[in-house]
């Protein structure tokens, strides 16, 4: 069970590299519609699902209100996180509340061209503060009266769901994802020489006619070693009623 844990920590790393396949998609794909964001106010919310060993999960809402203006021959998108719910196992209550209380900062504005596609985008990442909160995230887990596999698995989790704001975590046709789902396969092998795979679905739940999704819906699966590891990330857009006025 510790080499599985260890072998899979190691395959988080690589995770993010994995999903940039899927994020080096051309900029005009088939079936994209025409971008022509609203020039209301939005909310967007980015749900994060990580699975651990023992099958519980740790879940990581946040919502952001983001505005598109014309800017050059693409869109400016600026946004500020409004509100985050972290759901957990009471095991990693503490844990759960430090999540709840971070915010991200440094991710707007961002940059996209004609067609929705990013340019660039900040990082949600402040590397002196994640490694606080990690560090303090690893002092709870390891005073924690749970199995040794366990504190383990729970670091790893930790590590995961602290560097989840990377810029590397957002696909590149984000907002005009257009129609059509995707699957994308990468063989990985490790130093050890140990085998396995990473697969990226993406699906698309309803789109406006201005090209944005109504929910798109992200599912790494890293297979290595006998086991599975599961993560899932889901966008959503919408209106946002109460700042129509801004």
């Amino acid at each position: 069970m510790r080499a599985r844990i260890l072998l899979l920590a190691g395959v988080a790393a690589l995770i993010p590299a994995a999903i940039g396949i899927t994020q080096a998609a051309a900029s005009v794909r088939p079936g994209a519609a025409t971008f022509s964001p609203p020039a209301a106010p939005m909310i967007m919310t980015r749900t994060l699902v990580r699975t651990m060993a023992d099958g519980k999960q740790v879940i990581v809402t946040r919502r952001f209100a983001i505005r598109f203006t014309p800017e050059g021959d693409g869109y400016r998108l600026d946004g500020e996180q409004i509100g985050a719910e972290v759901a957990a196992p009471p095991s990693l209550a503490s844990l759960a509340e430090i999540e709840r209380k971070r915010v991200e900062r440094g991710l707007f504005p961002a940059r996209l061209d004609a067609n929705g596609m990013m340019r660039q985008i900040g990082s949600a990442q402040d590397p002196a503060a994640n490694r606080a909160a990690i560090a303090q995230g690893n002092l709870i887990i390891s005073a924690a009266a749970i199995p040794l596999d366990a504190k383990r698995d729970r670091s790893v989790v930790l590590g995961e769901v602290a560097s989840s704001g990377a810029a590397t975590a957002w696909p590149v046709f984000l907002f005009n994802p257009g129609p059509r789902d995707r699957v994308e396969r990468r063989k990985l092998t490790l130093a050890s020489g140990a085998e396995g795979e990473v697969e990226v679905r993406v699906s698309v739940q309803g789109l406006m006619s201005c090209g944005l999704p109504l929910a798109i819906e992200r599912t790494v699966t890293t297979r290595l070693a006998g086991t599975t590891r599961v993560s899932r990330e889901v966008w959503t857009f919408a209106v946002d009623p109460a700042r129509l006025g801004a």
